[in-house]
């Protein structure tokens, strides 16, 4: 196994540990601890795919070469942000923020809207890639079309996301203001499906 993975793979598992241990004996931040290594073992995995565009946590040199470039250095950008999410999630608990920031989430969501525009994108952007290469009619038109075409809905997702997102953040007393009408924009789409139905 190289050297990387198994420090990559270590992390995660110790962590994985460090957090049930600490819930089960109550030990002093020990969840807290056990979180952050997950983390940090996720976010190595995708520094390493972002650095060398060839898949993180891959057990040997050879492992997952038809994902080699693009997709590798996608998943290495999804692999970095969902460690450095746990990351903080770690930090935000340990410091007793954990409430607070999820409450001020909820009336601010531009961050999560962003992230969330980049995952969505990053797993739009792997559904219309071929890494094997594999081609044909039959494999094209059964496999190949249907996941390119749920890519496009997924990239699309992720761009309203962040354009959302960024008028959260651009103007909030606006974005306010259209969240704030979404039931009577609710409303008048029952009233018109009722009246739909009447006809």
């Amino acid at each position: 196994m190289r050297i990387l993975a198994l420090i990559e793979y270590a992390a995660i598992v110790i962590g994985i540990a460090g957090m049930i241990a600490g819930r089960f004996f109550e030990l002093h931040k020990g969840f807290e601890l056990g979180l952050f290594l997950v983390g940090a073992g996720v976010a190595l995995a995708g520094i390493e795919g972002i650095a060398t565009q060839r898949m993180g946590l891959r057990a040997a040199d050879d492992s997952y070469e038809v994902y080699a470039g693009t997709p590798a250095l996608v998943v290495g950008i999804l692999l970095l942000l969902a460690g450095a999410a746990t990351i903080g999630a770690a930090y935000l608990i340990a410091d007793g923020l954990w409430g607070s920031t999820i409450a001020y989430l909820k009336n601010r969501p531009g961050a999560l809207l962003a992230a969330s525009a980049v995952l969505l994108a990053g797993v739009g952007v792997l559904l219309m890639l071929n890494p094997r290469g594999s081609g044909g009619l039959l494999w094209t038109l059964v496999v190949y079309v249907p996941r390119a075409f749920a890519g496009v809905i997924l990239v699309l997702a992720g761009l309203v996301a962040l354009a959302v997102g960024a008028w959260e953040f651009l103007d909030p007393r606006a974005f306010d203001d259209f969240v704030a009408k979404l039931p009577a924009v609710r409303d008048v789409a029952r009233k018109a499906r009722e009246l739909v139905r009447s006809l």
